[in-house]
């Protein structure tokens, strides 16, 4: 650092916490690369020149902090400056300049999501090309090799204030526990780090509880609906049918934030392995990250999660779609084919065109708080207001009794709104035509979906007879 700084001409101390947190050896030499260039980013990107911090009211010399720490059987790391921070402006100028992004898309993100941007492939915003930076080699490569050991990186920076990288590590790669699961006639182990929870369909819900959606099997979970991958189908196994009994077992996984569920055919135990890298030539398979020999002597393959919800575009469709279609405005629709969410309020049947909706989510009612009078859940980071849909006004009721709630989220300009529903219903594509002479309230209009009337919800005049000021708080961030 001290070579480092001397040559960005720069004053740079370093300060270190928890140097006395022990990890594998393994870990050590797998975060060695990654620790160096986040280093090198922090005091070349982060920590400004001596004049400038003076200019800006700071100490000539800048701090950049190290801090290591045991939490929950995991290693923390956080890398901290106290600099200018990431400007979200400069970043997503970059982002559309490369092409890495579409206007709408980056209309529609949040300060977090922007400065994410740097970890893609080829993002740099260094002006010139050095021997630290400029090359468009660097962050993308930290998290495909963090996201390698079962770790994850998060971000966050304040124009101004500085940015904090922070690092979660597995304790060792040596010896992990995983959930056994069976398809056809191999074992495979699932690092536990991922699991949720498990699911099992038997009997008619087993034959009726898996939809399809655009062509895309999904199981509507509690209330959301869960995208899911066969195992089966993604190791390029023989397609197979329901086992004799009819059951179907989901094992419910997260990657990088989203999670989704993997159909195998049998579930057995959580067992602690042991962890054996695979060979040069079986590297490039990106739906395996290990191997493992089991009590009887045979071969187990460790499964990628993050490799797995890549490859069958769970994570990164499910993302694009989130960025692409969260606010269209809903007095879009015409007579012609469309995507609308469909749920029940009261007696009322209601549609949403699935262009506004930004996600779908179950909130506990305990998780509810008041501020300045409304309710309020904190989601995401942020403090998301909620209104409750019954027969076209936001209200109360009964759904305080209930032990959680639906919620359709709406996300315009970094800024999201929690629509309450009594019960989140399908999905649909059909041909609508919208009778625009039965307008009231907060609907734009009644059309037949599925044979039924339907009320099509105004999303932003339903959120403007509740806070006329929300939105254009929105616009103007």
């Amino acid at each position: 650092m001290r070579d480092l700084a001397e040559a960005c001409g720069k004053q740079v101390r370093v300060i270190m916490e928890g140097a006395e947190t022990e990890l594998d050896r393994t870990i050590i030499e797998a975060i060695k690369e990654p620790m160096a260039h986040v280093l090198r980013n922090s005091v070349d990107h982060g920590i400004e020149r001596p004049q400038d911090r003076v200019a800006a009211g700071k100490p000539a010399e800048g701090c950049l902090y190290l801090r290591a720490y045991h939490e929950g059987g995991q290693v923390n790391l956080e890398i901290s400056d106290d600099g200018g921070g990431m400007n979200p402006e400069k970043i997503r100028d970059k982002a559309l300049q490369k092409g890495m992004i579409t206007a709408n898309q980056s209309a529609l993100m949040s300060d977090r999501e922007i400065v994410n941007l740097v970890f893609l492939p080829g993002f740099s915003t260094a002006e010139e090309v050095t021997n630290v930076s400029g090359r468009g080699v660097g962050m993308d490569v930290v998290k495909t090799n963090i996201e390698k050991i079962g770790g994850n990186v998060d971000m966050q920076s304040r124009l101004g204030m500085g940015t904090t990288l922070k690092i979660k590590i597995p304790l060792t790669l040596a010896i992990i526990p995983a959930l056994m699961v069976v398809v056809g006639e191999q074992r495979y182990a699932i690092p536990q780090v991922s699991l949720l929870e498990l699911v099992r369909l038997e009997g008619e819900l087993a034959r009726k509880g898996v939809e399809m959606i655009h062509g895309a099997p999904v199981y509507r979970l509690r209330g959301r609906l869960l995208p899911l991958v066969y195992l089966s189908g993604e190791l390029k196994l023989p397609a197979r049918q329901l086992v004799e009994d009819g059951n179907i077992n989901i094992v419910v996984l997260q990657a990088d934030g989203r999670q989704f569920g993997l159909v195998v055919d049998g579930i057995s135990d959580v067992k602690d392995i042991v962890v054996k890298p695979l060979g040069k030539h079986l590297k490039g398979l990106p739906v395996f990250s290990g191997a493992t020999i089991m009590g009887d002597g045979r071969v187990a393959l460790i499964l990628d999660v993050i490799g797995i919800s890549q490859s069958a575009n769970v994570v990164t469709e499910g993302r694009e779609r989130s960025i692409a279609e969260a606010a269209t405005p809903s007095r879009e629709l015409h007579s012609e084919r469309q995507s609308l969410l469909l749920c029940q309020c009261g007696h009322d049947r209601i549609a949403f065109p699935l262009s506004v909706v930004a996600g779908l989510e179950q909130i506990g009612s305990a998780d509810i708080e008041r501020s300045g009078g409304r309710e309020v859940v904190q989601y995401r980071g942020e403090i998301m207001p909620l209104i409750r849909l019954a027969s076209s006004e936001s209200a109360g009721g009964e759904e305080n009794e209930k032990e959680s709630l639906q919620v359709v989220v709406y996300h315009d300009r970094g800024r999201s709104v929690g629509l309450v529903v009594d019960q989140i219903m399908d999905i649909v594509e059909e041909l609508v035509t919208v009778k625009s002479d039965y307008q009231r309230g907060n609907f734009m209009g009644t059309a037949v979906v599925q044979g039924r009337v339907t009320d099509i919800l105004d999303v932003r005049a339903a959120i403007e007879s509740v806070d006329p000021n929300y939105l254009a708080h929105a616009e103007a961030a």
